[in-house]
């Protein structure tokens, strides 16, 4: 049989089987559970998988079917080797939710986000929550900006249900995740979209402004209209996995600069003819950015 993971539970891997029978909780076979034990991220919730039923009305997942895409962050190994960490799998979009306040977004965050998404081969969706805690016009640079560059962003707020209507229509027909940092309001969007409560929600400590982890692990939704959602819990860091590939593609005003640069090897910090520097010494290009581009790419 074949299914969908949509949940992982202390080695319990709950599948939704694509016939529409209810949810089997299966383990994995030898072979697998033995890589397993290596490879973190084996299975994912998301991955297509092959199973076959046993006694106990449970399952034995015997094959995992290679991924279209995947969300990938930097996962920590032995000795300070960094490994890729998949936090879902077969994604066509990722709605990337930031909080305007109570948490306030992070843009140096917002990139390596995009990154990574760009990176797995996901589209993005910039969706701002919590707007009804501001008065508009104090993101409006920032929300031009994103918009310029080609990305989708969403205003949103499950308080006066500002963007709900326009994140349904984005999310139908589609496989869409739901990441960000603890307490940017994830899970209270899942619950607005299909009007009641799907996920548990809480505040953000009022001492740091940090968000609580309130989704304790991935959790695949079935949309009415079509499609599905999958909430994954919060993420307070987001390293950055990438071969130069997500880089170029979620900076796209700065890969179009580089191309009137003097040099085709320029590395954008003192050469001279550099079409990036100019940029940002004139003001069209945003230092912040700049920067946090060539952190990115390591410099």
């Amino acid at each position: 049989m074949k299914g969908i993971v949509v949940n992982i539970q202390k080695g319990l891997y709950k599948v939704r089987p694509v016939n529409g029978a209810e949810d089997i909780s299966c383990t994995l076979r030898g072979r697998l559970f033995k890589q397993s034990r290596t490879t973190k991220t084996l299975v994912v919730v998301g991955d297509y998988v092959e199973f076959q039923p046993v006694m106990g009305g449970r399952g034995v997942i015997t094959t995992i079917e290679e991924r279209r895409s995947k969300l990938i962050r930097k996962g920590a190994g032995k000795k300070g080797v960094h490994l890729e960490q998949v936090v879902a799998a077969n994604i066509d979009q990722a709605i990337l939710v930031f909080a305007v306040k109570d948490p306030r977004y992070n843009k140096n965050l917002i990139e390596r986000y995009t990154i990574s998404a760009k990176y797995g081969g996901i589209e993005s969706v910039i969706c701002f929550n919590k707007i009804d805690l501001i008065d508009p016009p104090e993101i409006q640079e920032d929300v031009k900006e994103y918009r310029n560059i080609g990305y989708t962003v969403l205003l949103t707020s499950v308080v006066v249900r500002e963007g709900i209507e326009e994140l349904k229509s984005l999310l139908k027909g589609k496989n869409s995740v739901f990441a960000g940092s603890s307490g940017v309001g994830k899970s209270s969007l899942v619950n607005a979209v299909f009007e009641e409560e799907k996920a548990r929600t809480n505040t953000v400590s009022t001492s740091h402004y940090k968000g609580r982890h309130t989704t304790t692990s991935s959790q695949v939704y079935e949309l009415p209209f079509g499609g599905r959602i999958i909430d994954v819990p919060g993420m307070r860091e987001f390293g950055v996995i990438d071969d130069g590939t997500g880089i170029r593609n979620a900076f796209p005003d700065i890969t179009e600069l580089a191309k009137r640069c003097k040099f085709r090897d320029c590395r954008h910090i003192n050469e001279p003819g550099c079409a990036v520097k100019e940029a940002v010494e004139s003001g069209l290009l945003e230092e912040r950015r700049y920067r946090n581009y060539l952190k990115l790419r390591g410099k």
